[in-house]
């Protein structure tokens, strides 16, 4: 039987607001003790905590795959829980949701919506009746990892700067700078904001400090004899978040590529425009949050419109597609990476399984 996920999709983005709404109204009738616990603005807050609830449903319905829309949730609980948010607010708003969506969407996308729903607040009790330790990350550049961290979170631009700088003179590569370092750091600094332990302003900060790193490390970096390939690079419309591209683009760079980078949040119908214009034999996609799975899917489409037979190989990242390992296929890509290295392996592979792997001297300038 053919999926009613994207019918169920379509129709709560085309009344998110009204359905939001909706929620929120069933749960000030069933608990309206709980009506503060997103914020002192109670039915407004609480209405946009339903709109972006509703997105991320939406978006996973989409792509039919309920562990994108499971997983948020888990990360909602989290970040629930170190804020001192009643967990029971959570777990009444789904089940408020699922009761307005039941009622409210046609009988076949409701059928798609409430399945997702009953998973998810399966996976809500578990969390809850099994706290799960984080498995340790063996990193071994965990001591200057833990220096670097505490640079940017002190706002030490100089001393990060430094930090990183020594470390490659030393013999660090860039790969290892970038992945053990630099991610690490970030990765760090999103589970402190999550834990509730940062403002958005010093998150902000520590990204600013970690790309002014990269700019002065990337004009150093070793790079391979160029290749005549070209990739172009960006990350997903909506999506803002652009450090993992960057690392992306420079390994490409080190291997001999030419990297044509487009930053944060290209539109589709310019990004299909710059794919004509600059002819690159590879392009690829970020994508950082589920929310951002729709844009990606038209960026393909409309790729692949002005494309035509030529039909230029697409590689996708992010985490939605690390949690997903058949996601790619899904949007319409032709591959998946995870990390620099894996990303330049996987987009030669894609490149000479379309054309004749002779065509490229990696030893001569193009």
């Amino acid at each position: 039987m053919e999926s009613k996920g994207p019918l169920a999709a379509a129709i709560i983005r085309s009344a998110r607001r009204a359905h939001a709404a909706g929620v929120t109204l069933r749960m000030q009738e069933r608990h309206p003790e709980l009506m503060g616990c997103f914020g002192r603005n109670g039915f407004g807050d609480l209405t946009a905590h339903n709109e972006a609830l509703l997105d991320y449903l939406s978006a996973t319905l989409e792509v039919g795959r309920p562990v994108l829309f499971f997983d948020h949730v888990g990360w909602l609980l989290g970040a629930c829980e170190a804020r001192g948010v009643p967990l029971e607010g959570l777990r009444e708003g789904i089940v408020c949701l699922r009761q307005e969506l039941l009622e409210e969407l046609p009988e076949a996308a409701a059928q798609s919506a409430v399945a997702c729903l009953d998973g998810a607040l399966a996976h809500f009790d578990t969390l809850c009746e099994h706290d799960s330790d984080p498995q340790p990350n063996v990193n071994p550049q965990s001591a200057l990892a833990r220096l670097y961290l505490l640079a940017v979170l002190e706002g030490r631009r100089r001393d990060a700067i430094e930090l990183a700088t020594d470390a490659v003179a030393g013999g660090l590569s860039i790969t290892d700078l970038y992945a053990h370092v630099l991610t690490a750091t970030q990765v760090e600094v999103g589970r402190l904001w999550h834990a509730g332990e940062l403002h958005v302003a010093e998150e902000h900060m520590c990204s600013r400090i970690t790309e002014q790193v990269m700019a002065i490390v990337s004009a150093q970096m070793p790079r391979a004899p160029r290749n005549g390939l070209r990739v172009l690079t960006t990350s997903a419309s909506g999506d803002l978040h652009d450090i993992g591209l960057r690392m992306i683009a420079d390994h490409f760079e080190m291997a001999g590529w030419d990297a044509v980078s487009l930053g944060a949040s290209t539109p589709a119908e310019d990004f299909a425009r710059a794919a004509h214009e600059f002819e690159p034999h590879l392009l690829a996609i970020s994508a950082k949050l589920v929310l951002h799975l729709r844009s990606t899917i038209d960026m393909i489409a409309a790729v692949r419109v002005v494309d035509g037979d030529k039909r230029t190989p697409i590689l996708v990242g992010g985490s939605p597609f690390v949690l997903v390992p058949d996601l790619w296929k899904i949007v319409g890509a032709d591959g998946m990476a995870n990390g620099g290295l894996e990303a330049v392996a996987t987009g030669r592979r894609l490149v000479t399984d379309r054309t004749e792997p002779e065509q490229f001297f990696p030893d001569s300038p193009a």
